[in-house]
C-alpha cells in the first residue's frame, strides 16, 4: 500500500491487501469497544443506562402531566422522548467526530474507513440500546404489537445513523469555533419542546405547526406512532415538500460521510 500525501489529502494509491483489510477490522472493533467502554464510564451499571435513561425520562414526564392532569398517552411520550435522544445524541456525536482523529489509536496512522465504521457500529449499538428499553415496555405493558415496535426501531436506526452523518457538515465550523458547539444545544433544547416530542403533532396549529411540517424529526416519530396505532399525521405532512427536505437531508448526509477524510485532514497535525 502506498500513500500520497499532498497539502489537500492523503490518499492510497494501491488497493488494500487481506491482511490491511483484516488489520482494519481490528481496528475498528477496538474504536468500538473503546467508545463503549468511555460511555460506560465507572458506572456500576455500565450501557444499561442507556437502556434506562429513555425510559426513566419517559416515566417522570408522564409522572408531571398525570399529576397536572394533562391525559397523556403514554404511547406518544415513550416514543417521542426515546427517538428525540437518538437524534440529539447522533448529532452531538457527529458534530464532535473530529475532536479524536486517531480514533484513539495513537501510535499509527488509522485509514478513515476504520473511523466510519466504528462510527457506524457504534450509532447501531446506541441506537439499540437507547430503544430496546423503550420496545419492550410498549411490547409488555402498552400493547403494542410486535411489528410495529420493529417499525419502530428501524425508524429509529435510519433517525439515528442520517442525524449524525449530517453533522458531519458542521464539525468543522466547531472545531474552528467552539462558541457554535452552545447555540447546537440550545438549538436542540428548544427543538425538544417545540418538537411533537411530549405531544403527538395533531395538537399543534398555526404557526407551531406550520414549523413543525417542515421539520425532519417530525416525519420520523409520526412516522413511528402511526406504526405503533397510536395519532399520528403522517398522512398529511407526507407529501412533496416533506420528500425534498428528506432527500436534501439525505444528501447532506452522504456528503458528510465522503468529506470526513478531508475533515480528518484539515484537523490533523499534518494539515
Amino acid at each position: 500500500m502506498t500513500l500520497k500525501i499532498t497539502s489537500e489529502s492523503c490518499s492510497e494509491e494501491n488497493s488494500l491487501t487481506e491482511d490491511e483489510i483484516r488489520l482494519d477490522r481490528s481496528r475498528a472493533n477496538f474504536i468500538l469497544r473503546r467508545k463503549i467502554r468511555g460511555m460506560a464510564g465507572r458506572k456500576r451499571l455500565g450501557s444499561l443506562w442507556m437502556v434506562l435513561h429513555p425510559v426513566m425520562l419517559s416515566l417522570v414526564y408522564l409522572f408531571v402531566f398525570t399529576v397536572i392532569r394533562s391525559n397523556p398517552n403514554s404511547v406518544n411520550i415513550f416514543i417521542g422522548i426515546s427517538m428525540f435522544n437518538i437524534f440529539s445524541s447522533s448529532i452531538k456525536s457527529g458534530v464532535n467526530s473530529v475532536s479524536d482523529f486517531s480514533g484513539g489509536i495513537k501510535g499509527e496512522r488509522v485509514r478513515t474507513r476504520v473511523v466510519t465504521r466504528a462510527m457506524l457500529n457504534y450509532r447501531m449499538v446506541d441506537v439499540l440500546l437507547q430503544s430496546s428499553g423503550v420496545s419492550v415496555i410498549l411490547v409488555l405493558f402498552l400493547e403494542v404489537e410486535i411489528i410495529g415496535v420493529m417499525c419502530f426501531i428501524c425508524l429509529c436506526a435510519i433517525l439515528g445513523i442520517m442525524a449524525e452523518l449530517f453533522a458531519l457538515n458542521l464539525s468543522l465550523a466547531v472545531r474552528r469555533v467552539p462558541d457554535i458547539s452552545n447555540f447546537i444545544d440550545y438549538a436542540l433544547m428548544l427543538m425538544f419542546f417545540g418538537s411533537p416530542v411530549l405531544y403527538p403533532m395533531s395538537m399543534t396549529d398555526g404557526l407551531h405547526r406550520t414549523i413543525n411540517e417542515y421539520n425532519p424529526f417530525s416525519f420520523f416519530v409520526e412516522a413511528a406512532r402511526k406504526f405503533v396505532e397510536v395519532e399520528s399525521v403522517i398522512d398529511e405532512i407526507l407529501g412533496l415538500e416533506a420528500f425534498v427536505i428528506l432527500l436534501i437531508i439525505g444528501i447532506l448526509s452522504v456528503r458528510g460521510y465522503y468529506t470526513l477524510d478531508r475533515l480528518r485532514w484539515e484537523v490533523s497535525s499534518w494539515s
